[in-house]
């Protein structure tokens, strides 16, 4: 099996807002070809050239897994429409878009341009998509979060999280910010947890879990470029990094 992160997520917040920045994945097994969520506005320009880069093509995606209907994970999803994937999202996840929540992150203008495609496929349950990859309901952060299992001989049990997951604290202790529901959230962590050696999150580094504790096998790095003539001593670069760290499971 092969996964291949396109792009990493990122673990921090801005004081005009969050930054959305998502992971997105790739996978494929035994010939099947799947997309994990597809980023937000901040990926757009960037996501046909990540496929290029890793030797991939955007039309030979099999399918597209949407792990829930937030706009950092799902605002690209239209680079797919009129093309070869199915595009999966879970059924519980529908009917609560559907019901027209009070919930700021979802794009509910895009909503009914996806139900309409006949490519638009509804998950129920927790079945295995393709060889050797599980989809579980990992609810809290919205109520039909989903994350995929993988599993394979060469390699560890390894969790697609996305935002069930968003990043390493969360996975070390169960608690959470901005979650539909607390309590769902962390029970769904300790799922995880329980499932997995290997954690991809929704916003930040790809996490090991043994010995009691949670360790980043990454780091993040990211950087802002001000463009030339703005500042006095020309093109001013910022770098944002976290290092790699561990956390003890609390």
């Amino acid at each position: 099996m092969k996964v291949d992160v396109l792009f990493q997520g990122f673990p921090g917040r801005m004081t005009r807002g969050y930054m959305s920045w998502s992971s997105v994945v790739y996978v494929e097994t035994r010939g099947v070809k799947i997309l994990f969520d597809t980023g937000g506005m901040v990926e757009r320009s960037e996501l046909p050239k990540r496929f290029k880069e890793h030797g991939l093509n955007m039309e030979d995606i099999d399918m597209v897994v949407l792990s829930h209907f937030h706009y950092d994970h799902v605002m690209n999803i239209d680079y797919f429409f009129g093309k070869k994937p199915k595009i999966l999202l879970h059924q519980v996840e529908y009917e609560w878009v559907k019901s027209d929540p009070d919930d700021w992150p979802t794009p509910k203008y895009l909503f009914p341009i996806l139900a309409e495609k006949d490519q638009f496929e509804m998950i129920t349950g927790e079945p295995e998509i393709a060889p050797g990859v599980q989809v579980i309901l990992t609810p809290g952060h919205t109520p039909g979060c989903i994350s995929l299992v993988l599993r394979d001989n060469d390699m560890p049990v390894t969790i697609l999280a996305a935002d069930a997951v968003k990043n390493m604290a969360e996975l070390a202790t169960g608690e959470v910010g901005m979650s539909h529901n607390n309590d769902t959230s962390s029970k769904s962590i300790k799922r995880v947890r329980e499932l997995a050696e290997v954690v991809i999150p929704g916003h930040d580094r790809t996490l090991k879990i043994s010995d009691n504790r949670i360790t980043a096998m990454t780091s993040c790095h990211e950087t802002i470029t001000i463009p030339k003539g703005i500042c006095q001593e020309g093109i001013r670069q910022l770098e944002l990094v976290v290092e790699q760290t561990w956390l003890p499971i609390k």
